[in-house]
């Protein structure tokens, strides 16, 4: 089997590799591929592969190239860990975003509206050339804005896409934090579906037979104080539950709805206050120094120990997309939450836009459950939502600045073109003098 890992600098596809080694299917040759616009990080990951506790002994080839076409050629599933314009690029438009009042994020706001121009572009031509390097291949999307991204490979090409999310397992890590039941747990069964980053678990999901909704009610006047509340962020996450009855899967991004304006002033003071080089890019940049010097040993005692892989591991849940395409090569369908075209994955929510759902996953696609998860209060909302992420994606495939400028007015928390209106000037300068953008 071979996997192209594209934005193969990422350290955190390690979590991936170990999981697909932990694998039954691992058994055979296994063929990855890390390619990257920085070569040394794409080569510092492939032998961190091959230097894990779990690749020895293995029949494992890992290589780290710029070459998109080698990768891509012949491969079994193309995986994309791709972040045009890096960290930095994502933090700058935060940070002009914040400026003029309004809180981003990689899916939601004026950064994300950014990062889809200058991704969806990069993404299509990747199909392009997919399609004529290995047309049988699935397009396992790792990256943000991952409804977007899935939304324009459904309507702008022919290569079948899954956008992958591990926050589809935050519902189960706050299940744990509030009720210390641990990770995994079989006896908790639940099932969740909405946009992405914007999923709400199922009114019947249970614990121990007792629907969780219950066992909240039941708790409610403790839970604030337990030791796992903070961890969870269980004041915003209460609020939800009072207002509708039912908590997030993938919690802790409806805040950007809700609570814009408090998100807005404390993203706006957290760059004021907080000097560059302690800033996430900076960070990630001392990971990969760090990590080039481990890849550089023959031989790292406790691997996963090293402060340069902190967070890499794969969790107690596993790893989501070792787990789709672990499923994508049986004919069992496993019950997974993936973001796919809607055909009945979740109820409610647009035909055909890209959705965030438990569905079934087997070599023959992705099979809907049709989960109703979602408000009714909320319809309309997530409607205007995917209206807007549909003319951003539009936008961005053409280039079009106006186009774009319209599409973030329809982003539900803008509301004043008066501060848009240079915010969008400002952002989209930015990325033309970083070479992101046309003129």
């Amino acid at each position: 089997m071979k996997i192209a890992f594209l934005g193969g600098g990422a350290l955190r596809l390690l979590g991936t590799v170990e999981a697909l080694l932990m694998s039954e299917e691992a058994s055979g040759d296994l063929n990855m591929v890390f390619q990257d616009l920085d070569l040394r990080r794409a080569e510092t990951t492939a032998a961190l592969a091959r230097k894990m506790p779990s690749a020895e002994g293995r029949r494992l080839v890992t290589l780290g190239t710029t070459d998109l076409d080698a990768a891509l050629e012949g491969a079994d599933f193309v995986y994309s860990c791709i972040r045009v314009g890096g960290v930095t690029a994502l933090e700058r438009d935060k940070r002009i975003g914040a400026k003029w009042g309004y809180h981003g994020h990689d899916d939601f706001g004026p950064s994300a509206i950014m990062l889809t121009a200058r991704t969806v572009p990069v993404v299509l031509r990747i199909a392009e050339r997919m399609a004529e390097l290995c047309p049988q291949a699935w397009f396992l999307l790792f990256t943000n804005p991952v409804t977007t991204l899935v939304d324009a490979l459904h309507r702008y090409s022919d290569r079948r896409a899954i956008g992958l999310c591990p926050g589809v397992y935050n519902f189960a890590w706050d299940m744990d934090h509030l009720f210390e039941i641990g990770v995994p747990n079989p006896e908790l069964v639940y099932r969740g579906g909405g946009l992405n980053h914007l999923s709400w678990v199922t009114q019947d999901s249970t614990y121990q037979g007792r629907p969780v909704g219950e066992l909240i009610r039941e708790a409610w006047e403790d839970l604030p104080t337990r030791p796992g509340a903070e961890r969870c962020n269980w004041e915003m996450a209460a609020k939800f539950f009072e207002l509708f009855g039912v908590l997030p899967l993938n919690n802790g991004h409806q805040h950007h709805y809700f609570f814009h304006d408090q998100l807005a002033q404390g993203m706006r003071e957290y760059f004021e206050r907080t000097p560059v080089d302690e800033q996430r890019a900076a960070r990630q940049q001392r990971a990969a120094d760090e990590a080039a010097e481990l890849a550089a040993r023959e031989r790292i005692e406790d691997f996963w120990a090293q402060p340069a892989l902190a967070g890499c591991a794969v969790s107690a849940l596993g790893d989501l997309g070792a787990q789709v395409m672990r499923a994508l090569r049986r004919e069992e369908p496993t019950e997974l939450a993936v973001t796919y075209p809607n055909a009945g994955h979740a109820v409610g929510m647009p035909a055909e836009h890209a959705v965030e759902a438990h569905a079934l996953v087997s070599a023959a696609g992705v099979a809907p459950l049709e989960i109703d998860a979602v408000p009714r209060e909320l319809w309309g909302l997530y409607h205007a939502i995917a209206e807007h992420q549909r003319l951003t994606v539009d936008a961005a495939v053409r280039g079009d600045r106006q186009g774009l400028e319209r599409a973030l007015v329809a982003e539900p928390t803008i509301r004043s073109w008066e501060r848009a209106k240079p915010m969008c000037e400002e952002l989209w300068a930015a990325g033309v003098a970083a070479g992101e953008l046309g003129g």
